[in-house]
Order: C-alpha cells, then sequence, then structure tokens
C-alpha cells in the first residue's frame, strides 16, 4: 500500500529526502552562502489560504503574517533582512481588491524591517497560494546556527509562549473573532532581540514557528542534545489561563504544544549567563531562562520531579490533538 505523506510527517518526508538525495546541508532556519565575511541567508515559506488563513482574515493581515514568517526565519539566524521576492498561484476568480489588500500589508511589514521587495512570479491555478523568498546578511561570527548548541548552556525564550493558542481556542469557539484572528496571525519577527542577543553572546538559536516542544524534539533527533526545562519558569501569555479553562487542554499543551508564537529559542553559555541577563535588561529585550540543554532526554520539572517531556507538539501533514 503507497505510504502516504500524513503517514510519515514533515520531519520524517524531509529525512528520507535527505537520505535519499544524500543532502548533507546543515537544517537550520535558513540556507547560508559564503560571501566573504559575510554569509547570505536565504529562506522560503508559504502560506495557502484554505490551510493557514482563518475564516475572516482580513486581507491585509494576512499579507502582513506571510512577510514577517519569512523573515522570522532570518532573525532565527540573527540576520538582517534585506529582499523579499514571491511566486503566487491564484485562482482567476479571486477578486483583485484581495490581492491588492494582501500586498499593502506584505509591503507594510517588509517597509517596517527595512527589506525591499523585489518582485517575484504570478500564475494562474487553484486557491490561493503564496510563497515567499526572504534573503538576509550577517558577518559570519554574528550568524546564529543550530550546531552552536551545546550541553550545560542555559536556554531561553524571548517575550511569552501560548498567544496563537489562546487565538485558535478562542477562534474555534467562536470567542471575540477578529482579536483571536490577530493573536494567531499579527506575528512579529525578532529582527532586532536576535541580533543583540547575538551580539552580547548568545549560541544557538531557532524560531519557534511549531512550538517549543517540537523544536526540542527536532534537536534531540538532529544533534542529539536534550533540554531541562523547568515549568515554572515558563512565560505564560495572559490569555492562556482562560483559554485552558474554556478548551481543557493544559497550560504546557498551549504553551509548549502549540506553535504559531515566532518567538526566539537560544542558548547563552553557562558563564556568560549575568553578564548576558543584566544585558537584556539593559537593552529592554524581554527574555526568560527556562532551564538547561544536557546530553539526557527531553525533561520538564514540575516542581517536584522531573518527567519525560511527552508534548509532541506541531508537525506538517500530521493530525495534531490541539488542531485537529
Amino acid at each position: 500500500m503507497p505510504v502516504k505523506l500524513k503517514d510519515i510527517g514533515e520531519r520524517g518526508i524531509i529525512d528520507r529526502l535527505r537520505k535519499t538525495f544524500k543532502f548533507t546541508a546543515p537544517q537550520d532556519d535558513c540556507s547560508l552562502i559564503d560571501y566573504g565575511r559575510n554569509y547570505l541567508m536565504i529562506t522560503t515559506d508559504s502560506i495557502n489560504f484554505k490551510t493557514h488563513v482563518p475564516s475572516g482574515t482580513p486581507p491585509d493581515l494576512a499579507g502582513s503574517y506571510f512577510a514577517a514568517l519569512n523573515l522570522s526565519d532570518i532573525a532565527a539566524m540573527a540576520g538582517i533582512p534585506i529582499e523579499f521576492m514571491t511566486a503566487y498561484s491564484l485562482n482567476p476568480e479571486t477578486e483583485y481588491s484581495l490581492l491588492e489588500k494582501f500586498e499593502s500589508g506584505m509591503v507594510r511589514t517588509l517597509n517596517e524591517y527595512k527589506c525591499d521587495f523585489a518582485g517575484g512570479d504570478l500564475k494562474e491555478g487553484d486557491g490561493l497560494n503564496m510563497t515567499g523568498i526572504a534573503v538576509g546578511r550577517q558577518k559570519k561570527n554574528l550568524t546564529r546556527k543550530r550546531s552552536d548548541l551545546a550541553p550545560n548552556q542555559i536556554i531561553g525564550v524571548t517575550n511569552s509562549l501560548g498567544r496563537a493558542a489562546a487565538g485558535y481556542i478562542f477562534y474555534s469557539h467562536k470567542i471575540r473573532k477578529a482579536s483571536s484572528i490577530r493573536m494567531m496571525l499579527d506575528i512579529k519577527p525578532r529582527i532586532r532581540e536576535a541580533q543583540i542577543i547575538s551580539e552580547y553572546g548568545g549560541k544557538f538559536m531557532m524560531d519557534l514557528s511549531d512550538g517549543l516542544a517540537s523544536s526540542m524534539q527536532q534537536m534531540k533527533r538532529d544533534y542529539g542534545i536534550g533540554f531541562r526545562v523547568v515549568q515554572d519558569e515558563l512565560p505564560v501569555y495572559n490569555d492562556v489561563k482562560k483559554a485552558v479553562e474554556i478548551s481543557g487542554f493544559t497550560e504546557l499543551d498551549l504553551t509548549m504544544g502549540f506553535g504559531g508564537d515566532y518567538e526566539l529559542f537560544f542558548s547563552v553559555d553557562n558563564g556568560n549567563y549575568q553578564d548576558f541577563s543584566d544585558a537584556m535588561k539593559s537593552e529592554k529585550i524581554s527574555v526568560s531562562f527556562i532551564g538547561d540543554a544536557w546530553k539526557g532526554d527531553n525533561l520538564i520539572y514540575n516542581g517536584s520531579e522531573w518527567n519525560k517531556l511527552d508534548i509532541n507538539g506541531y508537525e506538517h501533514f500530521r493530525k495534531n490533538r490541539l488542531v485537529g
């Protein structure tokens, strides 16, 4: 019987393709091109209005979301975005005004982060499918890679977790529809934060597009390094408590297992922790230190004991119990 993509999941698909075609490039958020003392960073991401954009979303918000999620990959490696291109496949019955509003939101976000729009390609097709290609740059010594992770490093995240998950719960329960859509899609690529984290000694870094649990599992699988997270140290978005009451999911489900927050997950050397923490306060960057990296399994401390993390996190092509 033929194997279907939903039977393998995104990570399994990538692993199989890498083995089949002997791809050896590191699995970072961007591909890197050597450019003298700098790296050029190239990344791509897509959205489909049917699967990624909730009904009732203003087109300009969808366009802003589209640009931001692409730029977030540049942020994940502490890059500076410089160029953006697009490739669209659109149903010919689509109203032109929707496309114009979508582009206005996209361009507004690109301008906010001083990223030039260099045009792209437009094709007729089914549905509304948008692909973005973002290009960034950074000095080699300030470029953050996933392979920079090492045992005994302190791990942290920016801002708070669970905003997108709470928004999804509210949306699915028909509560505050407009604001719940904004909670899911009004994301901010942490460009400034990532550069400053890198300048003050940040090591490993990635963005939390698929959630903290998924990122932890991916790093354990790819690099053999696990994490120990203290639950009480997780920065919880203020609407998560209400979303827990409505949905019956746990706080950990929504802060670690959902995704969509696009915050930064990073590490610093243990010996640099205090100076780094002081620098973040001085720079007015909100970070929370949530645990450390080690050679064992991914663990969570609930206040009395350590337990193996059993939250899978989000993965494309697989049914997710939070979103299903």
